[in-house]
């Protein structure tokens, strides 16, 4: 029989397509995904993989061999789940994620408290805007915008996440406030790699008339491009309100988005990963009116 084990090698080379992309997935060196590929296709005896210039792809034996090893990591995971949610103690390491703005400046703080609550809890926090895996033990907990759809998972509608249009206040007085539009005025703009795609179809209705004069993947970089004077643009509420030199325009234009918190299902008596989830839950709900924005200044609007 071969070694188990050499299931998650497979599985990383057939995904990754390279050793490397592998060993990096698996936080080993190349040479030993090499060796490990070997020992399976020996114990096997089948070739598992046509090496080619475009990278690692599926022979037959391969393709039957996925579907197999796919089967082992769910079943290994759903053990893995099932036993870890036998465990009672309030103490360990909740992996969570949430996106890169959002989680790096709103959550981080937070975290502070939680650790007062619960110090024998350990969180890490992996702030990125790509969706990590929850069915694939990715992370335990997730901070979404937007209703998730995957199978499986526990979710919990935490509110409101307000965006509107910000302006320096240095660019207000060397251009004017735009009025109804963008017409005539400069904008920083999201690029094409940005994933959150109604926000930026919202904000491109919005654009007509305006020039842009860049466009970033994040919040945190737009918040910096506005701060510095280079044009309107979108900001969730939290961080355009709570950055110094910065101003709502257009106070009509907003866009909301729900932000939920996601959980699998097989998590939910986790006693550590029940703690912080009932401090998430209670915490961002009393940031509610913090999320949603302040309402932008009438006088403002009108001058």
């Amino acid at each position: 029989m071969f070694d188990w084990n050499d299931a998650r090698y497979f599985l990383a080379i057939a995904r990754g397509r390279t050793l490397s992309a592998a060993g990096r997935t698996l936080k080993v060196q190349q040479s030993t995904v090499g060796r490990r590929l070997s020992a399976l296709e020996e114990a096997l005896g089948a070739r598992l993989f046509e090496r080619t210039p475009e990278g690692y792809l599926l022979t037959d034996a391969g393709e039957a061999m996925l579907a197999h090893a796919e089967r082992i990591e769910d079943e290994a995971l759903s053990a893995e789940r099932s036993l870890l949610g036998r465990e009672g103690r309030i103490a360990g390491l909740v992996r969570m994620t949430a996106p890169q703005a959002f989680g790096n400046q709103f959550v981080v703080p937070l975290l502070a408290r939680l650790h007062a609550e619960q110090p024998e809890i350990v969180v890490e926090l992996v702030a990125d805007n790509a969706n990590l895996s929850l069915t694939k033990r990715e992370a335990d907990l997730a901070l979404r915008l937007g209703r998730p759809q995957q199978p499986l998972l526990l979710i919990r509608r935490l509110g409101e996440v307000g965006n509107g249009l910000y302006a320096a206040r240095s660019y207000l007085s060397r251009r004017g406030r735009p009025s109804g539009d963008l017409t005539g005025h400069d904008y920083i703009d999201y690029d094409e790699t940005y994933l959150q795609k109604q926000a930026v179809a919202w904000f491109r209705q919005r654009t007509r008339g305006g020039r842009c004069t860049v466009r970033l993947n994040g919040s945190h970089g737009i918040a910096a491009a506005v701060t510095a004077g280079m044009g309107v643009g979108p900001l969730p509420c939290w961080l355009g309100d709570g950055t110094p030199g910065l101003e709502r325009v257009l106070p009509g234009e907003g866009y909301d988005q729900e932000l939920w918190l996601v959980m699998h299902r097989d998590l939910r008596h986790v006693a550590r990963v029940r703690a912080v989830t009932d401090f998430f839950v209670r915490e961002l709900r009393r940031s509610g009116p913090q999320l949603r924005g302040r309402p932008p200044r009438r006088r403002s609007a009108r001058s």
